[in-house]
Order: C-alpha cells, then sequence, then structure tokens
C-alpha cells in the first residue's frame, strides 16, 4: 500500500513563521511612532509659517502706511514689553497690533480681528534710534506637536520702512 503525502506544516515552520512576524511587528511599531510623530511637527511648522507669514504680510502692509509720528511701541497690561504697536494711518484710522495671551490682534477703528491664535511673543523695536520711519517686527510662533511637545518657529520683517 502506496502511502499518501502528508500535508500541513511542521512545527518548525510555524515557530519560524511566528520568530519572523515579531521582529518585523517589533520594527514597525518604533517607525510608526517616528512617522506619527514627524507628521505632527511637519504640519504645525506648516500651520505656523502659514499663519506668522499672514500676519507679517498684514503688519508690513498697514505699518508702511503708518505716520512715522504717531507710531508708539509699548504693551497691553500683562503682556510682554514692546508688543504693541499703535499708529495712525495716512487713511485716517488708528490701527493697533497686540498680543493677548497666546492670540494676536489687529485693531482698526475699533474693530478687532485676531491674526493668530499660535503667538508666543511678538516684538516691536527700532532697530536705529536715530531713524524712526525704520520699524522691526519679530514674531515667534509655536503649536503643540506630540505628547505635549511644541513646535516653535522663529520669523522677523527687518527693517519695515515706514512711508510718511
Amino acid at each position: 500500500m502506496a502511502m499518501k503525502p502528508k500535508k500541513g506544516y511542521t512545527l518548525v515552520e510555524v515557530m519560524m513563521t511566528v520568530a519572523i512576524l515579531g521582529v518585523v511587528g517589533g520594527m514597525a511599531v518604533p517607525l510608526l511612532m517616528q512617522m506619527t510623530n514627524f507628521w505632527r511637527q511637519t504640519t504645525a511648522r506648516n500651520a505656523i509659517q502659514r499663519d506668522v507669514r499672514g500676519s507679517l504680510d498684514i503688519i508690513n502692509r498697514f505699518a508702511r502706511q503708518a505716520k512715522s509720528s504717531t507710531v508708539v511701541i509699548d504693551a497691553e497690561p500683562g503682556q510682554p514689553p514692546a508688543s504693541r504697536v499703535t499708529f495712525t494711518s495716512v487713511q485716517g484710522p488708528v490701527v493697533s497690533f497686540y498680543q493677548s495671551g497666546n492670540k494676536l490682534y489687529m485693531s482698526m477703528s475699533g474693530k478687532v480681528t485676531m491674526l493668530t491664535e499660535n503667538l508666543a511673543y511678538i516684538s516691536f523695536i527700532y532697530p536705529r534710534s536715530d531713524d524712526i520711519t525704520l520699524l522691526s517686527v519679530a514674531i515667534t510662533a509655536q503649536s503643540a506637536t506630540y505628547r505635549g511637545g511644541k513646535k516653535a518657529l522663529q520669523l522677523s520683517i527687518q527693517k519695515v520702512r515706514i512711508m510718511n
């Protein structure tokens, strides 16, 4: 009588397969965690850049139209020094940019608009004491990333020329 060929896997083959899957699975978890962390940091950086660049563009546009003799740099109560600038525009309205907590606001003719809510710090300074037509703006913004971490980014406009 002829012997039938046996079907199935041996115990050694099954154990090797489980060992290989265990090694691959053990390497996949840290890689997945790194990819997730990288994605969150990249997303936070892109959001910060978009918000801050948009805010700097608006500040630059309005500051260029300021009357240089009306520019006042100070701070809201309880906020960092030099975190507010107020001026009268050549068109007439009083414009103000200021930090309140982690938000950047623009106020014009009594209407307040929030520009970003990722603000860590904003600073308005005169880079040269002999020229009040130059204004420097620096913004540091940060956003939450992963497990309580934060991504911070510092952008600045050097020497906004006040035209009037």
